[in-house]
């Protein structure tokens, strides 16, 4: 099934970096199978995985790979291109900000991102990628990742919206003098916020084997999801990565290491695993695939140096903060300033360190101190240490100090709003009676006007025979019921309609 095809290779990579970021939901669920044949006779490929939810909740999300009958399903060799693609988006993102469709760039310049001479036969691959690209659906289940909206998407997409090579004919009837890539909303949203993967494209355009290939990116994900920790194994289970890369699933270790280990061992040589082994799952029902980051796997702090960005200390503030509260703590700067650079953006450095701070102090009145306080502060961000909830940060104490002035503010403003909506009532009662009043002396006279008291009075004695009232207040109550009772045949304006009229404002 695997076909193992020499590619052709320039000699010289000076025009080409080694990094280049992709977008990372096609690199999550599987999409690009690794073979470099088209599978023939399959309809479809599903794949199942778990997603966090911004809860941090794990749940069960599918896709669904919908091929072209024709041209079926992707394979290592449309990812190979999609990065080369993709460098060429990431290069016009850096150059203008953002990425606008449709994306133009030349079969030529796709070859030498590739690595490969120029040739009618690549300039055909490249058409027929295009083309493939364009009609391959995704049914997402919860699987794809939209970064602008931060959410998970339950509909069916493409990867590319519309494709044209040269020489066909442009939206405003010229012919196209390059290829263009419309790329679908949900890839340009994904790219314009960064949601992306960096890969070293050295190593990987190194790679001969199609499972490699295919891992790659699944291993780089898993790795990063594992807090980047350079010494951490993961552990995935084989049925589930054979569902993944859409390979035979065998009962045999045997087989399995004959199957995997090729790939395995060539990832191996190029530091990109330092360690991998295939081991019986615990509960004897499976194997699991044992895996440790070698020493070119790519973190982050790794990317940014290989590429020239500029650091992130020179962007973010809290940084430099973080960074002075370790070397307080008697850690180098040095040391400081790259493991800062190796974790996540929110990870609470600052809490971690005051729990350190509280733990040492604990343990110097025991029989266990902690001998080595840079060390262990160390360890607590570099594994990202879980402040217990129970311990209040200086950070917590803040947040819960503002959250208690904005409630003693909110509280002061709830008043305020409802003392004003109060006058506001009370302006439009009198306003209401008087208006009533004199529609009534306007349409009937005082011996109708009095007749009509007079029954309210009746009214109001039967509903509440105890109520016992002197004769001005019995009157009063009397009027104004007769006051509410022709309110609105009176036509007067309602309480928001008097309000705007008045140019007042209702208050929020």
């Amino acid at each position: 099934m695997i076909n193992e095809r020499a590619v052709e290779v320039v000699p010289s990579l000076k025009d080409r970096g080694e990094i280049v970021r992709v977008e990372k939901n096609l690199n999550s669920f599987g999409f690009f199978t690794p073979s470099h044949k088209r599978l023939e006779g399959v309809t479809e490929k599903t794949v199942t995985v778990f997603v966090r939810n911004q809860g941090g909740q794990r749940s069960e999300a599918r896709a669904t790979i919908l091929p072209n009958a024709k041209l079926g399903l992707p394979t290592t060799a449309d990812q190979d291109k999609y990065y080369a693609f993709q460098k060429i988006v990431e290069d016009i993102r850096r150059r203008i900000g953002r990425v606008n469709n449709p994306v133009g760039f030349t079969s030529a310049q796709m070859l030498r991102i590739l690595g490969r001479k120029k040739s009618g036969q690549g300039y055909k691959e490249i058409a027929d990628w295009l083309e493939r690209m364009t009609l391959t659906g995704i049914r997402s289940e919860g699987v794809v990742y939209l970064a602008g909206s931060k959410k998970y998407a339950r509909d069916t997409f493409t990867v590319f919206s519309r494709a044209i090579t040269m020489g066909q004919e442009m939206p405003d009837g010229k012919r196209a003098e390059q290829n263009y890539v419309w790329l679908s909303d949900w890839q340009l949203e994904n790219v314009n916020a960064s949601y992306v993967l960096p890969i070293d494209y050295e190593a990987y355009r190194a790679l001969r084997l199609n499972i490699s290939k295919a891992l790659v990116p699944l291993v780089q994900i898993w790795f990063y999801a594992a807090r980047r920790n350079a010494m951490v194994c993961i552990e995935k289970r084989y049925s589930e990565l054979c569902e993944l890369l859409s390979i035979r699933r065998y009962a045999h270790l045997s087989k399995i290491k004959e199957i995997l280990g090729p790939s395995l061992d060539e990832m191996k040589e190029l530091r990109i695993l330092q360690f991998w082994d295939v081991q019986k799952t615990a509960d004897g029902a499976d194997y699991k695939v044992v895996l440790m980051p070698g020493e070119r796997f790519m973190t982050e702090r790794r990317a940014r140096l290989m590429d020239g960005q500029v650091p992130r200390p020179a962007l973010d503030p809290r940084f430099e903060a973080a960074v002075e509260a370790m070397t307080a703590r008697g850690i180098l700067e040095d040391r400081s300033r790259r493991l800062l650079l190796d974790i996540p953006d929110d990870q609470p450095v600052l809490d971690q360190l005051e729990y350190g701070d509280f733990e040492i102090e604990r343990r110097q009145q025991t029989r266990d101190p902690i001998v080595n306080p840079p060390g262990f502060y160390v360890y607590l961000i570099q594994s990202n240490y879980p402040v217990p909830a129970r311990f209040e940060t200086s950070r917590k104490r803040e947040l819960r100090r503002v959250a208690s002035q904005r409630d003693e503010m909110s509280r002061a403003s709830e008043a305020e709003r409802e003392l004003r909506l109060t006058g506001l009532r009370i302006e439009y009662q009198e306003f209401r009676e008087r208006e009533t009043s004199r529609w009534l002396r306007g349409r009937f006279d005082e011996g109708e006007i009095d007749g009509l008291v007079k029954a309210a009075r009746a009214a109001i004695q039967r509903e509440s025979p105890d109520l016992r009232l002197p004769e001005p207040a019995m009157s009063e109550f009397a009027f104004r019921r007769v006051l509410e009772n022709h309110a609105e045949m009176a036509g007067v304006a309602g309480f928001d309609d008097y309000c705007q009229t008045g140019q007042m404002s209702l208050p929020l």
